[in-house]
């Protein structure tokens, strides 16, 4: 070669060869966050299981028995502080509660009043045609009259019956009214009462 040609063939010959375009960045099949995401998960499942076996070695150890010293009273062991106590769920118990029973209401026995006349009982004044009956200073006619007792009044019976000291027909008893006046009264204007409400 001569000449032109060499000259070219010299200069083809010094020339760099063409450059291989390099990358610019290298792209990764998925981001480099799941990378680390999937490295903690990992880590925390290693610590997981670490700890359970700690666990389990734990409570498989052995607790040494205290022997009992003569002359003292055995005492609660005392509880290892590093292990904390195994919590177990305490289901309360079902309450059943007994139906409480309706009380049965006993109505109160109506008073029934008398039939007769004693002592101790009431007598209620009747018949007098609304005058009142007499209360006399003895059981006659011939006593004085200490007070009148009122028609539909009340009065207790203290003593009697007693026969009338003229021999006549009355029988008479021995009474206090309602103004706390006592002396004799006859039995025909006296009808068998309850006592009062405020009676003791």
């Amino acid at each position: 070669m001569k000449g032109k040609d060499w000259q070219d063939w010299q200069t083809r010959k010094t020339r760099r060869p063409r450059r291989i375009e390099q990358a610019t960045s290298v792209e990764l099949g998925f981001p480099i966050a799941w990378v680390l995401i999937g490295a903690l998960s990992g880590l925390l499942v290693i610590g997981l299981i670490g700890l359970g076996v700690v666990n389990i070695v734990r409570k498989q150890a052995i607790t040494p028995t205290p022997t009992a010293i003569p002359g003292l009273a055995p005492t609660q062991p005392i509880a290892d502080a590093t292990q904390a106590p195994a919590a177990t769920p305490t289901i309360p118990p079902v309450v059943t509660l007994e139906p409480t029973p309706t009380p049965t209401l006993t109505p109160s026995p109506v008073p029934v009043a008398p039939t007769e006349l004693t002592i101790g009982g009431y007598a209620r004044v009747v018949n007098t045609g609304g005058n009142g009956v007499s209360v006399r200073a003895g059981p006659g006619t011939n006593n004085a009259r200490i007070s009148v007792a009122a028609e539909d009044s009340l009065v207790l019976l203290l003593d009697g019956p007693r026969q009338d000291e003229n021999q006549e027909d009355y029988i008479w008893w021995f009474v206090r009214d309602e103004e706390e006046i006592e002396g004799w009264t006859v039995q025909e204007f006296l009808e068998p009462s309850l006592p009062p409400p405020d009676a003791e």
